[in-house]
């Protein structure tokens, strides 16, 4: 569970650098989440689903996986509102949150997958070519795809209990697309 905590954390830390720096530049910084996960082997969500397809991780593994990113996601927005770069990253991830919420279920499944495609070729690539993690980090976050644990983020950040509930029904959307797109490439070979 402590892997799964730290890659949450990471993701978030990520997210808020995305939010500050903005635009392309913040894209390409994004990927030192996934990165630093990779590095250091910790347990992301969207870096285990695809194992799906290869029966190499269960259901409830990957569960667990899922609700430790969540909770890494929680602590790093919490201390990261307590600073003073609160009410900046509170109002970026209030922004992203609320295109989510607004996205129809099914446009939340189909951004998940297109996300879930990316992840997989990036974890895929790293170590050998890391710069194609970079680049499928990036191009995720310039589509516009949605990342479950990116967005568990964006919920937190935004620090405003009324969007919970319609951001976590946006977020169960994501997560299904994410497993789908995860396992697309796998399934097919």
């Amino acid at each position: 569970m402590i892997k799964s905590i730290l890659a949450g954390f990471m993701i978030a830390l990520a997210a808020a650098i995305y939010i500050i720096v903005g635009g392309p530049l913040g894209a390409f910084m994004f990927s030192i989440g996934l990165l630093t996960i990779l590095y250091f082997q910790f347990d992301l969500f969207t870096g285990k689903a695809g194992l799906l397809a290869q029966k190499c991780i269960r259901p409830k593994r990957l569960l667990t996986i899922w609700v430790g990113n969540l909770i890494g996601c929680a602590l790093c927005a919490l201390l990261l509102l307590a600073t003073p770069l609160g009410a900046p990253l509170a109002a970026g991830a209030a922004a992203i949150t609320a295109v989510r919420i607004t996205n129809l279920w099914f446009e939340n499944i189909l951004l998940g997958i297109f996300c879930g495609i990316l992840m997989y070729i990036g974890v895929k690539a790293n170590p050998t070519a890391p710069y194609v993690t970079i680049l499928s980090v990036a191009s995720f976050i310039l589509l516009g795809a949605n990342h479950c644990v990116a967005d568990m983020a964006y919920m937190f950040l935004a620090a405003d209990p009324k969007i919970l509930l319609p951001a976590s029904a946006a977020l169960l959307c994501t997560t299904a697309g994410n497993v789908i797109g995860c396992n697309i490439i796998p399934y097919s070979q």
